[in-house]
């Protein structure tokens, strides 16, 4: 696969405000991405079977510069795609919203209607708080940029506008939240080209945001590991039982969620949640989940490590973890996939400093070194990914996985709004 995400500026200094978000990724099969981008007049087919791209004009063809970007982080800039053949399985791919591809938010590569940029939706879902006041976007939003001659600032037009949505914004839409918090404060940007002012929290620093291995855990709470991973697995377990799943199934989502971040007790990725304090690591009682209140961002992790993947080679490390496993393959592939990579291919690279990881759990002791490169765990992974397909089929699989991820997703809302 490769995720498909729509916005109308694809400037370098735009997506680093707002970068791109899962929240808005369409997966498609790469040959249907291909197709699509190249223009073909057969539609590649994206049901719910194996395929392979055959077709030599998917391999290679030429396409229009301008149309979409391979976005490869926050500090990168967007990269032109100007050849099907550069497309690689796990790429994040933007497109302009003009180009069409969707109908009723369903893939379509036939179609030629606009698709609706939801980049500060996405932002919202993860309760991040930005607008980008494009008209493309927000028809009303005109004239905000004060001129040399003009009275009022553009800050004021902004506050003005923003009192406006609020007041025709429904109370239960995601808009109405982020223009209320946003009335709370605010700072603003021009956009690359002067034309639209991009609005953000004040002391939200973006490159958290930046699809990192951090990112998702850079929230301010202060929660414990031990707290967070209790609480995804019972709402795991809640969800399956409130869904009419098998008590079989309950216990091994119960049993990922309990395990799913162990990875992150990794002394990097601590002292990273602590601003690089090494005394105040020092001082905590017990790993955490997500990072103290106003701690600095910093980097000590190797740029594309992850956690999830840290997590499997600890619980690997003792087969007597997954002894209650009813399925012990379904509960690492879960672990594996909670943050959507690994679907089959783990992204492992070289940690060239490594670290001996330590975690224990109901008296269990689990030990493994960071660098996971000259082990079997991508493959491992992959054979794991193609037996769960043949036992839960392709949507029964993807289902599971959202139900943890979901779980996740929830309950660190919870403990952000304590």
């Amino acid at each position: 696969d490769v995720s498909v995400l729509w916005r109308h500026d694809r400037s370098h200094e735009t997506l680093k405000l707002v970068p791109p978000r899962p929240a808005e990724y369409l997966q498609v099969p790469i040959g249907a991405a291909k197709a699509w981008l190249a223009s073909l007049a057969q539609e590649v087919p994206v049901a719910d079977v194996d395929m392979s791209e055959t077709d030599e004009q998917l391999r290679s063809t030429k396409i229009d510069t301008g149309e979409a970007f391979r976005w490869k982080g926050h500090q990168d800039e967007p990269e032109p795609i100007t050849d099907v053949a550069v497309v690689q399985p796990g790429d994040v791919i933007i497109v302009d919203p003009e180009r069409g591809g969707l109908t009723a938010y369903n893939w379509d590569p036939t179609s030629t209607e606009p698709v609706l940029d939801l980049g500060d939706e996405a932002h919202a879902y993860g309760r991040r708080f930005t607008l980008r006041l494009d008209r493309r976007i927000y028809p009303d939003a005109t004239d905000l940029i004060a001129g040399e001659e003009s009275d009022d600032s553009t800050h004021d037009r902004i506050e003005s506008w923003l009192e406006t949505a609020l007041h025709n914004a429904p109370s239960d839409r995601w808009l109405y939240r982020v223009c209320r918090r946003l009335k709370e404060g605010f700072k603003h940007t021009l956009d690359e080209t002067g034309v639209y002012p991009i609005i953000t929290e004040p002391r939200v620093d973006s490159s958290t945001f930046d699809g990192s291995d951090q990112s998702t855990s850079f929230t301010g709470t202060a929660i414990s590991l031990r707290s967070h991973l209790k609480g995804v697995g019972d709402k795991a377990a809640e969800y399956a039982h409130r869904i009419g799943l098998s008590q079989e199934i309950r216990k091994d989502l119960r049993l990922a969620g309990r395990l799913h971040d162990i990875g992150k007790a990794d002394r990097r990725f601590q002292l990273q949640l602590v601003g690089g304090d090494e005394v105040e690591l020092e001082m905590l009682q017990e790993p955490l989940a997500k990072s103290l209140p106003d701690t600095p961002w910093v980097r000590r992790i190797p740029r594309g490590m992850r956690h999830e993947l840290a997590s499997v080679a600890l619980i690997m490390s003792n087969p007597a973890i997954l002894a209650e496993a009813h399925d012990s393959d379904l509960v690492l592939h879960l672990v594996t996939t909670h943050h959507g990579h690994s679907r089959p291919l783990a992204p492992i690279i070289e940690d060239q400093n490594p670290e001996v990881l330590v975690y224990e759990q109901d008296g269990y002791e689990m030990q493994a070194c960071s660098n996971l490169v000259d082990t079997t765990i991508a493959l491992d992974g992959a054979d794991r990914f193609w037996r769960l397909v043949d036992r839960y089929g392709h949507h029964g699989l993807a289902w599971l996985e959202a139900i943890l991820r979901l779980a996740d997703h929830r309950r660190s809302e919870e403990e952000q709004n304590r």
